[in-house]
């Protein structure tokens, strides 16, 4: 320290440095505090805006996947008991990673043969080991006739789970254990055009399969809630039994349900505080992870 005192050209500089720090950081630091104050009625605040978060949705409600890109940190937010659940360090699960449930993670694969370069199988992840485990692509079964052969449609009948993504337009299926065995995938390239997922879904109705939804972007489907009171919509939030429209505008803003079905998660895009002529913009104001109570 007192060389430190001593040293006047040093502590001049870092004295620069601290200033410049806090100007660079302090108006953010204020915008993003102002939004977790300011925030909609009826909300409440689980993930603050200066974490600068990111959220995506898992089907039972039970867990919320947050990223907070000021920290670095990735976890599954418990939103029974508020505990930060470590993730294995897959490299796949950030950007090919879909929930199934609180336990798995459906990781995206490749769509196509197999024989071709840079193909990549279908895994679910056991996020409680960390194992992964590969999806028997049904779709790349000997055909018959030229067609997908219908008895290839028992590997869905006898799955455990099954979950259906309207956006990929693919269904997955899974055994209580994950026997790989037993693990599949089938696309909806070998059926004719119904729009998105449409056809596979009336496919495992056909079949009087029970399935769940794991598609949150509202843009291909609607999204039923935990316990099936709601069901979320591309233009709002509606009463199942009803159809009576609650909230509106849920599109970009909806990230998941709440697990017992009393209010969403929700989160905006954030914004900039002044944005110049052309492209450019300043201050950066990310919003913050909420919890939307329901009527």
């Amino acid at each position: 320290m007192k060389k430190l005192k001593e040293n006047k050209p040093l502590r001049y500089t870092l004295g620069i440095v601290f200033f410049i720090f806090l100007c660079c950081n302090l108006p953010s630091l204020a915008l993003c505090l102002a939004q977790d104050v300011f925030r909609p009625p009826n909300t409440e605040v689980l993930v603050s805006a200066c974490t600068r978060p990111g959220a995506r949705g898992v089907p039972d409600g039970e867990t919320l996947f947050v990223r907070e890109v000021r920290t670095g940190r990735m976890y599954l937010l418990d939103l029974l008991t508020g505990e930060k659940r470590k993730l294995p360090n897959d490299p796949l699960l950030l950007d090919k990673g879909i929930f199934l449930s609180s336990d798995m993670v459906w990781l995206r694969g490749s769509y196509g043969s197999p024989d071709r370069n840079g193909y990549r199988p279908h895994y679910v992840l056991d996020l409680p080991n960390g194992i992964r485990y590969e999806l028997l692509d049904l779709n790349e079964l000997p055909l018959k006739d030229g067609r997908f052969d219908p008895k290839y449609y028992e590997y869905i009948k006898s799955a455990d789970h099954v979950f259906i993504n309207h956006r990929w337009q693919s269904v997955i299926g899974l055994s209580s254990d994950l026997d790989e065995d037993r693990n599949v995938i089938f696309r909806k390239s070998s059926l004719d055009t119904e729009e998105w997922g449409e056809r596979l879904e009336n496919l495992l109705k056909e079949l009087d399969v029970k399935y769940e939804i794991i598609d949150f972007s509202l843009y291909h489907t609607d999204v039923p809630s935990p316990r099936n009171k709601y069901y979320a919509s591309f233009n709002g939030i509606y009463i199942t039994e009803t159809n009576q429209r609650i909230t509106s505008g849920m599109f970009n803003y909806f990230r998941g349900w709440y697990y017992d079905d009393s209010a969403i998660i929700v989160q905006g895009a954030g914004d900039y505080l002044l944005t110049f002529p052309g492209t450019s913009s300043i201050f950066y104001v990310p919003s913050p992870i909420l919890k939307l109570n329901l009527p």
